[in-house]
């Protein structure tokens, strides 16, 4: 245990410059040394703790993951381990597959019964099922899973266990009756999230008509995209190219599931353009104090540019550091970066909400991150007819690339091009272009009919059976 809680705060403070592979293979030895000796639990426990440690976000936040480098050889440890054999090898028995329940009759022109599992992060998904809702053709039933109570409920460790007993016994999670009662209802059953929810789901011992699984960014950098049995799972929705390229990489299972894009809706809108000028100098990031984000690039291009012109300046919004007693290196490597430049150049705005406002008033919106599934912001501000300056994401290229999301016009490869792009954006003609160009495709892409429209054809009840 002192290994695990010591190589936790090292990667939290020292990220991949600590020795973390020593201490993964040591607790996939005692996990392998504890099922030998027919200690099934403590195996589970040790093995879990290997995989707390492999997929810790310092790992993969900083550029350059070992698990988007090479999902191969990142993961070769983990399923070589007897413990890691048992669970991500060993195949699923095909006659504990719980039967599909027959179609429900449904009166031609009656709505879609849609259900809708999640647990606390309804966040993107709740403005399409008021959208859906909207429409009339959809009733819709929402499962939150902290509301289960009791043994019903599910974590972590209840899911690793389960995924052990399928494997190994053919044995499923009795299926909460509020849940088993949804599948009765429902044509369709949408689990938001692909994380630990949708595994517990692929693993009860119930199916729906129809099980869909959504995945955005985050869930790949967890380690259940292994654990799912997708052989109950009828289709993935994808917020992106690159997330579901990963997700093929990492869990090629998933591969023989049925795919679908789709897209989130604007969570601020296509309202008017404004007819405020803008201030062509002024750069603006939405979310930075994680190092995903990467703000330091955005720094090194306001220091190039302010050489051009000491009136460029960065706006940052969104939460700040944190106290600098709980700073991690990357951390504290932004502040000194910030303590460099005029307090002028770079402010600070904080949590906002009036961040339209701002980006109609801005000259550029910077995507600056290491990785992204989509990164909503862009869209914010193309909506609002702010051009972008988009860092073709490193963890991204081998899947895509940001130029897969977006126009390949506004994608750059390093500091210099994005400043040779800002650089150009000066020109008033040029500038009116883009910005036209960029409402141009926030309207094509995201305008709410069109969006709704995709979600409506990925979840439609009549999918191909297996």
């Amino acid at each position: 245990m002192g290994i695990y809680f010591s190589a936790q705060e090292e990667l939290s403070h020292r990220g991949r410059d600590y020795d973390w592979l020593r201490d993964r293979d040591e607790l996939l030895s005692r996990a392998d040394r504890a099922l030998d000796a027919g200690r099934v639990d403590a195996a589970l426990s040790w093995f879990d703790k290997a995989l707390r440690l492999s997929y810790h976000p310092a790992l993969h936040s900083a550029g350059g993951s070992p698990l988007v480098a090479d999902p191969e050889h990142f993961l070769r440890p983990l399923r070589r381990s007897r413990t890691g054999a048992v669970l991500l090898s060993t195949e699923i028995p095909p006659s504990s597959r719980p039967p599909r329940p027959v179609a429900r009759n449904r009166p031609e022109g009656s709505p879609v019964r849609l259900a809708v599992i999640a647990q606390e992060n309804w966040t993107f998904i709740r403005p399409v099922l008021d959208a859906l809702r909207a429409t009339g053709r959809y009733e819709i039933r929402e499962i939150e899973v902290e509301d289960l109570s009791g043994d019903e409920h599910p974590d972590r460790e209840q899911v690793i266990r389960a995924r052990h007993d399928l494997v190994t016994a053919g044995a499923r999670i009795p299926t909460p009756a509020r849940v088993a009662d949804a599948y009765d209802w429902a044509d369709v059953v949408l689990v938001e999230w692909g994380h630990h929810v949708l595994t517990w789901v692929s693993l009860l011992d119930r199916r729906p008509r129809l099980l869909v699984g959504r995945y955005h960014r985050f869930e790949v950098f967890t380690p259940f995209p292994l654990l799912h049995d997708h052989s109950v799972i009828d289709r993935l929705l994808h917020v992106s190219p690159p997330v579901r390229h990963l997700v093929d990489a990492v869990a090629p299972a998933a591969r023989e599931v049925e795919t679908r894009y789709v897209s989130n809706l604007l969570g601020r809108g296509l309202g008017e353009l404004s007819e405020e000028p803008r201030n062509l100098r002024t750069l603006v990031q939405i979310g930075w104090n994680r190092e995903i984000k990467d703000v330091l690039f955005s720094l090194e291009m306001l220091e190039r540019l302010r050489r051009h012109d000491e009136r460029f300046r960065l706006q940052l919004v969104g939460p700040g550091l944190p106290a600098a007693s709980d700073e991690n290196a990357y951390q504290r490597r932004v502040r000194a970066r910030l303590a460099s430049f005029d307090p002028r150049a770079v402010e600070m705005l904080g949590v906002r909400r009036d961040v339209p406002e701002i980006l109609s008033s801005a000259g550029v919106v910077v995507s600056a991150s290491n990785g992204e599934g989509t990164h909503e912001s862009v869209m914010e501000g193309l909506a609002t007819g702010c051009p972008a300056v988009i860092r073709d994401w490193p963890d991204a290229l081998g899947y895509g690339g940001a130029a897969s999301v977006y126009s390949a016009d506004w994608v750059v490869s390093d500091v210099e091009e994005a400043v040779r792009r800002v650089l150009e954006l000066q020109d008033p003609g040029r500038y009116e272009a883009e910005t036209l160009a960029a409402r141009r495709w926030a309207v094509e892409h995201r305008h709410p009919d069109r969006v709704i429209e995709g979600y409506e054809h990925a979840l439609r009840p009549d999918a191909p059976g297996r």
